[in-house]
Formats: structure tokens, C-alpha cells, sequence
């Protein structure tokens, strides 16, 4: 039995270890392959990950968490490459919402916010005597790039930039906020 096996049987159990008898195999064959005296960079790499997902994998106690590091270790250890998602962020996200409702409901709610924090943001921009983004960003000591992030619904602000929106503003952070 070699290092590479010896740790994988003590991080991931022995009973793990032997329901994925292709992943025993790999970290078999990679631990013959670390002997090797030309051992490349890439397959001292690959080991080393091998090693790192071992213990990550016994400190772990999520376990939706584990079967992530299970798989990441099957694919590491077989030297096979990783499935690249086909589709865009967007695309991702419009099938997740029409696959999953809760997540539907919580992008619906995300967008509410974001529109009532906008109306808020404009009417005060415009009490404030604001009329451009370059005035609130020179009053606000923001980019003006920022602000037409934030503008245009990209974005909603960290408590750092709401606090500079509300002293640009002439107002308390609480107002800012749907």
C-alpha cells in the first residue's frame, strides 16, 4: 500500500474509499506515479491536490460538501478534465428559475428590492440638487462609472458606499433603504 492510499484511507475511511473503487484505483496508479524520477510539475501539482481534498474532505461535515470533494477527487485522481458549464451566467440563471421556485421567488423578491431602492435613490438624488452622475460622484466621492452601475439596476451598494450616497444626499443611511 503506498502514502497516497494510506492517506486516502484514513481521511476518506476505508468503507468510502471502497464504494469508488475507480477513485482507489486512480490514487493507486498516482502513487506509482509519484516514485517516478521524472515526475512532472503539473503531475506534482495533481498529487499535492490529491493530498489537500484528503484532509479537506475528513474536516468537512457538510454532506453535500463531501460528495463535491468525492467528485473533485474522482476527476483529479483520474486526470480527467473538468466539465466546463455550456451555458451562460444568464442562461444559468433564467433555467433556475423557471426549474426552482424557491429560487424564483427570492430572485422576484431581489428585484423588488433593488426597484424600491432606486425610486428611494432617485428622489433623493434629485432633492439633493444631484443632476448628473459626475455631481454625485464628485459630492460622493464615488466613480462615476460606480454610479452608473448602480444606476442602472447592476448593483445594489455595500454599507460603505450607501453611507457616502447618504451624506451626498444630505441624508441618514436608513433612508436609503427599501
Amino acid at each position: 500500500m503506498g502514502v497516497l492510499e494510506i492517506i486516502a484511507e484514513r481521511r476518506i475511511g476505508s468503507v468510502e474509499l471502497a464504494s469508488h473503487p475507480a477513485l482507489r484505483a486512480s490514487i493507486i496508479q498516482a502513487d506509482r506515479a509519484s516514485r517516478s524520477a521524472t515526475l512532472s510539475d503539473d503531475e506534482k501539482a495533481r498529487i499535492e491536490s490529491l493530498v489537500e481534498l484528503c484532509f479537506e474532505y475528513d474536516r468537512e461535515t457538510d454532506p453535500d460538501e463531501k460528495a463535491n470533494i468525492l467528485r473533485t477527487l474522482e476527476e483529479i485522481s483520474a486526470n480527467l478534465p473538468l466539465e466546463l458549464p455550456t451555458a451562460s451566467v444568464d442562461e444559468w440563471d433564467e433555467e433556475l428559475k423557471a426549474s426552482e421556485p424557491a429560487y424564483a421567488a427570492a430572485a422576484a423578491a431581489e428585484e423588488q428590492r433593488l426597484a424600491a431602492f432606486r425610486k428611494k435613490y432617485f428622489t433623493l438624488r434629485a432633492k439633493a440638487g444631484l443632476k448628473t452622475q459626475a455631481a454625485l460622484a464628485k459630492k460622493s466621492g464615488l466613480r462615476r462609472s460606480y454610479i452608473s452601475i448602480i444606476e442602472n439596476g447592476h448593483h445594489f451598494p455595500q454599507q460603505k458606499t450607501l453611507q457616502k450616497l447618504a451624506h451626498a444626499f444630505g441624508v441618514e443611511v436608513a433612508d436609503l433603504l427599501p
